[in-house]
């Protein structure tokens, strides 16, 4: 099963440095023109489970993820597909470290259980998976909130370190006094 974690994860990113050209897709898609396409980015095989852990979630796009220049709409854009990329690399680190252990990050219950949908915030300070509110765009779905597209219009996407620390604070929390000494998993 490792043997195949790492197949999966080296295949993986010698695609992305394939596609990217050795570069920050950020960067690169900062300096894209807007795309034409508005089809859903296209579904993607889950990752294999892991010893301990489900299956990877697939990440969609929110129904309300407001993208007027389309930078993360299409099927082939380069910063949902470094999202895609850094999740993956993320999710395989819980799973290979004992963070997912015994812990799944999608609730049960949720309507899509094997998707998490991304939404913007584009003033909120940290990536977070939560369930959304019965009212909301995803009523009662798991999502992952983050800047992805800021208030002045950048193009941000988590790193694997910052979502590694997401998927820590939705399965585990922080202790009161992390929370108070250092702020850990407190997001504005």
């Amino acid at each position: 099963m490792i043997r195949l974690a790492c197949a999966t994860l080296s295949a993986l990113a010698l695609v992305a440095c394939q596609r990217g050209g050795g570069g920050n897709a950020s960067a690169e898609a900062n300096r894209a023109a807007p795309s034409t396409a508005t089809a859903a980015p296209a579904k993607h095989a889950a990752a294999a489970p892991t010893k301990g852990c489900a299956a990877a979630p697939e990440l969609a796009l929110s129904q309300d993820f407001d993208d007027p220049r389309e930078l993360f709409q299409a099927d082939d854009s380069k910063p949902f597909a470094e999202l895609r990329k850094n999740f993956a690399a993320a999710y395989a680190r819980a799973c290979s470290s004992g963070v997912l252990r015994g812990h799944k990050l999608i609730e049960r219950g949720v309507p899509h259980p094997g998707t998490i949908y991304v939404i913007n915030a584009p003033d909120s300070n940290v990536a977070s998976f939560y369930r959304q509110a019965k009212d909301a765009a995803n009523p009662d779905d798991m999502v992952l909130e983050y800047h992805f597209l800021t208030s002045v219009g950048e193009v941000q996407v988590p790193s694997v370190d910052d979502l590694g620390e997401a998927i820590y604070c939705a399965v585990h929390g922080a202790s009161e006094k992390e929370e108070e000494e250092s702020g850990r998993c407190l997001a504005d």
